[in-house]
């Protein structure tokens, strides 16, 4: 089964992104896309473990509600055009209520498995869970529909996911299994929605 959902978060994933976070962390392209992908598959898993308790996933939204992250997020044709680094402050309320006290070991984890600084993939992190939720948000998707969306893609997504997080999480008896050739690249699904038509212009674009 094709992960729509998670495509869908990883088609916002753009080159020029890519290339930017490049240079401000000074860490591979490569590398860069890998950590993306499992920090966004983290903080999808961490939903899934909250997303029943409403009054916390309320706060959730309420705590991006407000963000300079937010109120300045734009998107065109399904792209991040431009950036600046707010998410790195803004990151750290919303993943404080999916993880606890969890949040430090689960990036030290990423940047364990995927071989970039701490710092990194701290920030990483950051920009992972305030994309995913700006994009709930945004949609106006009903808690009911994303618990389901979460629910039929969990083998996938937990498959992306490293073991240590896994075993953190809950998921110490999950199996990886072999997963059919569903295109895992951060810039090749084209969707059509009303959070992705909108160009990211948040405050200025950066200069290189």
């Amino acid at each position: 089964m094709t992960p729509i959902l998670l495509n869908q978060l990883r088609s916002v994933i753009s080159s020029s992104l890519i290339s930017k976070f490049s240079k401000r962390f000074e860490e591979s392209e490569i590398l860069l896309r890998k950590s993306i992908d499992t920090s966004i598959c983290t903080v999808l898993i961490g939903l899934n473990n909250t997303i029943d308790n409403l009054v916390l996933y309320d706060k959730m939204l309420e705590s991006i509600s407000n963000s300079k992250f937010y109120e300045s997020v734009e998107f065109e044709n399904g792209k991040l055009l431009t950036i600046n680094y707010c998410f790195e402050q803004d990151g750290f309320a919303p993943l404080n209520l999916i993880f606890r006290n969890k949040k430090g070991r689960i990036s030290e984890m990423i940047s364990n498995e995927i071989g970039i600084k701490s710092e990194t993939a701290s920030a990483i992190l950051n920009f992972a869970v305030m994309m995913v939720l700006s994009y709930f948000k945004n949609e106006k998707q009903k808690v009911k529909a994303i618990q389901s969306s979460l629910n039929e893609e969990k083998n996938t997504i937990l498959s992306t996911v490293p073991e240590g997080i896994r075993v953190l999480l809950g998921y110490s008896n999950f199996i990886c299994e072999e997963v059919d050739d569903i295109p895992n690249q951060l810039t090749t699904t084209s969707f059509t929605n009303k959070f992705l038509n909108k160009v990211l212009t948040i405050f200025k674009p950066l200069e290189i």
